[in-house]
């Protein structure tokens, strides 16, 4: 989105004002926009000048979404967040934000990460959430730095730790070893993140592009203490209807890998990425396996879509699309959470 239409709006829940009608009621109705209009009137409209989106249980009749942004570093976003006080982004955000960018050998700039931030609203009443979980995910720019976070995994503990506000050594650095040597063989870290508004201090790793003959394998060496027979079934299930690539989703604790898995997926046409033929046959094939909730299947499905809107700031293409969907397998069970993103594309009209 260019700069002018940010000018329009005082925040980004003004903003979104504007595209309400586009959010599905089954993912997102009254109670839920409430959630997420608490938290966005506290966000600047810098928030949609890069990709943003929203996280959807799919398993649970309440109508309500998380959000998540992007913070690039050396943003206007990112310069919002330095300086917000710490019931936006917990106590150590702002201050992790200042000292990446004031150091030109820090580990944001060495490898050239970026931030996503991921605001639990679905449970909470309106306003009372807790810090979001912090994401630092590679590029993968083709003429960014050549270091993956992958290859540093001490920085990204650290950086980590100090985004997350923790001291020096919370996070079991013996256990992120033993499952660096499991992942290596196979695959590589792309995601590294902690989740500070939570009990626990388990740090989430997600190795993306792992082939379906892979992930038993892998599962396996990463020593999860779940059944790998419900995790193949699943797969062969939808054999077809996504990639059959899968982004394998771990947290990480001291005692080892927790029993919650998650699998990211996507359908095997991501373009035209706002076309729900492809979805639709996967989400009624989630509802069938009762995997979720068939009016939030068809929600997903009616999330996508290009439309027009004028707005403010000007005109207004606002774009979208599907991220991916995550089974969530634990105990035996699988759950589906879908995420929906949004891009604003801006014209003076």
């Amino acid at each position: 989105m260019n700069e002018p239409s940010s000018f329009a709006y005082d925040s980004l829940g003004s903003l979104l004002e504007e595209f309400r009608s586009l959010f599905p009621p089954a993912l997102v109705d009254d109670s839920g926009w409430e959630r997420v209009a608490a938290l966005a009137t506290r966000l600047p409209a810098h928030t949609a000048d890069s990709r943003f989106g929203f996280e959807f249980d799919l398993g649970d009749a309440n109508a309500a979404a998380d959000l998540c942004a992007i913070v690039p570093p050396g943003s206007n976003l990112a310069a919002f967040y330095e300086e917000s006080d710490c019931s936006l982004a917990g106590p150590g955000f702002g201050s992790f934000l200042a000292q990446q960018r004031e150091d030109p050998q820090s580990f944001l700039a060495r490898t050239g990460a970026t931030i996503i931030l991921e605001y639990d609203l679905a449970g909470p009443p309106p306003g009372q959430h807790g810090p979001p979980g912090v994401f630092i995910t590679n590029r993968d720019a083709p003429d960014g730095p050549a270091t993956h976070i992958h290859d540093e995994p001490d920085g990204l503990i650290t950086a980590l730790e100090s985004a997350a506000g923790w001291e020096r050594g919370v996070i079991d650095r013996g256990q992120m070893e033993r499952v660096w040597a499991a992942v290596a063989e196979s695959g590589r870290v792309k995601h590294g993140a902690v989740m500070p508004g939570r009990d626990s201090q388990a740090v989430r790793l997600i190795i993306p592009g792992v082939g379906r003959g892979d992930i038993a394998r892998m599962l396996e060496r990463l020593q999860w203490s779940g059944d790998p027979m419900v995790v193949t079934s699943a797969l062969a299930d939808l054999a077809g209807l996504v990639s059959p690539q899968a982004g394998i989703s771990i947290d990480v604790v001291s005692q080892g890998v927790s029993p919650r898995l998650g699998l990211e997926l996507t359908c095997p046409v991501e373009q035209p990425r706002t076309d729900p033929g492809e979805w639709k046959a996967l989400a009624n094939r989630l509802a069938d396996n009762e995997w979720c909730l068939p009016a939030k299947a068809a929600g997903l499905v009616d999330w996508l879509g290009i439309e027009t809107v004028f707005g403010e700031g000007g005109l207004y293409k606002v774009v979208q699309t599907i991220n991916h969907i995550k089974l969530v397998i634990h105990q035996d069970t699988v759950g589906v959470k879908g995420y929906g993103a949004i891009d604003l594309l801006w014209s003076a009209g």
